[in-house]
């Protein structure tokens, strides 16, 4: 059984005031809405670091792994059966590549260099060099590579043959690509 202050009570078993109440409870509607706005900033951010770093491509059926590590954000090359293709807006037919006796797969090799050349000059315009002067306050464990804006990952097709592959790591290399990591999907019997 409750214990209840002595006094008067309504209906509601209520202690009957007298006059107005001793304190207003207002919800401050730009205190809540700024925390929400702060909160949708933060998971965004969170997200776009952590999430998805690249787009499967659904004609790529890619090769199975044990040993995985997460990728990071970089370029993207997708081999497949029909083509080459290189962040979804240049590419080089399958065909024309797999015939070639010449190592060095031009096209790929100019419009590449082309890329990080054009990275390179965004990272040296204004925000770059404030993203580089908070970097250096960071330890060395957090800060970031100077060669960032030349990683590359490829996505290769798990049917397509070795030569071919050959042929576009050695282009990679040659156009200046400081990190080449492939894409995998992770066994999860591997463990089992």
């Amino acid at each position: 059984m409750a214990i209840y202050a002595p006094g008067h009570r309504d209906r509601h078993n209520r202690p009957k005031r007298k006059g107005a109440r001793s304190a207003i409870a207002i919800l401050s509607l730009t205190a809540m809405v700024d925390m929400f706005t702060v909160l949708a900033v933060f998971l965004l951010q969170n997200y776009n670091t952590t999430g998805e770093v690249i787009e499967l491509s659904d004609e790529v059926k890619l090769p199975m792994a044990k040993a995985v590590k997460e990728l990071k954000p970089a370029h993207v090359i997708v081999v497949s059966k029909k083509e080459i293709v290189l962040d979804k807006e240049f590419s080089v037919p399958f065909e024309t590549v797999k015939a070639q006796d010449d190592w060095n797969i031009e096209p790929l090799k100019a419009r590449l260099a082309q890329k990080f050349a054009e990275a390179l000059e965004k990272k040296n315009a204004g925000m770059g060099q404030i993203k580089q002067a908070v970097d250096q306050t960071k330890p060395d464990a957090q800060a970031e590579d100077p060669n960032d804006y030349r990683r590359i990952t490829v996505q290769a097709d798990k049917a397509i043959d070795f030569l071919t592959i050959k042929k576009v790591m050695f282009t990679l290399y040659e156009a200046g690509a400081a990190e080449i990591n492939f894409a995998v999907m992770k066994d999860e019997q591997a463990g089992q």
